[in-house]
């Protein structure tokens, strides 16, 4: 059967030290003043410092907004006071420094600085009906895939949802995934958004939307995910732990914007909004019953995760396979003290 393909991406840096492009990068999309939103924490670990210190080299002017949050994912009230300071400043470009929270609010902020109105508008898919300011976006976890993707996730306060922005008019510019960024997080963050990364791959693998482009970086990711979260989350400091996890989570999120996720995202939205979980650890615990269900009609690909996996399962019946992955996947969650 022929199926014709249309695959999405930013262009992309990634590897040792290409943080250090930033300055250039920005330089080729015009920056003479940037907005540079980041998080307390990147500030705290020097992070914000060193990124600035590259855009200063190009004679960039830079702004840092260093964005609080009380809740795991944005609030809209808290994307409005970024993007009115944005559009007071009048910056050419916008850059996102951080996790995935911070990123998706770099990316409404330039939408917002382009399109009237409120995030609360644009609720949905493809309602964004101008790009942005140009976006850089650099993330310092590897999980979210938030450089690479059209997507945005908020807390709605008023309903106490999250809902998502899905729109190609938020596909970031260019995506600078330097895996030193990461070797600052924590234990928790790094089992958190790994699990993430891993659900991206796994789900937009089963996804209904899925082709021979996604399905294979999909596969690639979750054997390089199962392989190399343990030893990043044991030694954050392990180069070669986070140079792997940085390059499953980047090809994870590259699936997720092409194919999109299914049963285990669309329970967590409104778990986590209820809860206010973080939400790789609402994913985790959702994952292996969400993943029992959709088996009933998707066995064929379950026994090509399974392998992707690691696990040997060419001998077995379609429901041992199912309890063979599912095992694995179990087993993974728990060495990473998730639930």
């Amino acid at each position: 059967m022929f199926k014709n393909i249309v695959f999405q991406s930013p262009t992309i840096y990634f590897g040792i030290d290409t943080v250090k492009q930033l300055g250039q990068e920005a330089k080729k999309l015009g920056a003479g003043r940037v907005f540079l939103i980041t998080g307390p924490q990147v500030k705290k670990a020097g992070v914000l410092e060193k990124a600035m210190s590259y855009l200063q080299t190009e004679s960039i002017e830079v702004e840092a907004h260093i964005q609080e949050r009380d809740t795991p994912e944005p609030a809209t009230d808290r994307v409005e006071e970024a993007a009115a300071i944005a559009k007071k400043g009048n910056f050419d470009v916008i850059i996102g420094l951080g996790g995935g929270s911070i990123l998706d609010v770099a990316k409404m902020v330039s939408a917002l600085m382009t399109n009237p109105g409120r995030t609360e508008d644009y609720f949905g898919r493809e309602k964004v009906p101008k790009r942005g300011k140009p976006t850089i976006i650099v993330p310092t976890t590897s999980g979210t895939g938030a450089e690479v993707t059209k997507h945005a996730v908020f807390l709605d306060r008023t309903n106490n949802v999250k809902k998502v922005v899905a729109s190609s008019s938020l596909l970031p510019n260019v995506a600078i995934v330097d895996p030193v960024m990461t070797l600052t997080c924590s234990p928790s963050v790094t089992a958190s958004a790994g699990i993430d990364a891993y659900i991206h791959a796994a789900e937009a693998f089963l996804s209904k939307n899925a082709n021979a482009i996604t399905d294979t970086l999909a596969l690639e990711s979750i054997s390089i995910i199962t392989r190399w979260l343990g030893p990043a989350f044991a030694d954050g400091q392990d180069m070669e732990a986070r140079y792997q996890m940085s390059l499953g989570s980047l090809m994870a999120g590259m699936v997720l914007n092409n194919s999109g996720t299914s049963l285990v995202h669309a329970m967590a939205y409104p778990v986590g909004g209820e809860y206010h979980t973080p939400h790789g650890v609402t994913l985790s615990a959702l994952l292996v019953a969400c993943f029992e269900y959709i088996a009933v009609v998707k066995t064929e690909k379950m026994a090509r995760l399974a392998k992707s996996m690691g696990e040997q399962v060419d001998s077995l019946a379609p429901r041992e396979i199912v309890e063979t992955l599912l095992d694995a996947i179990h087993h993974l969650i728990k060495s990473v003290d998730l639930p």
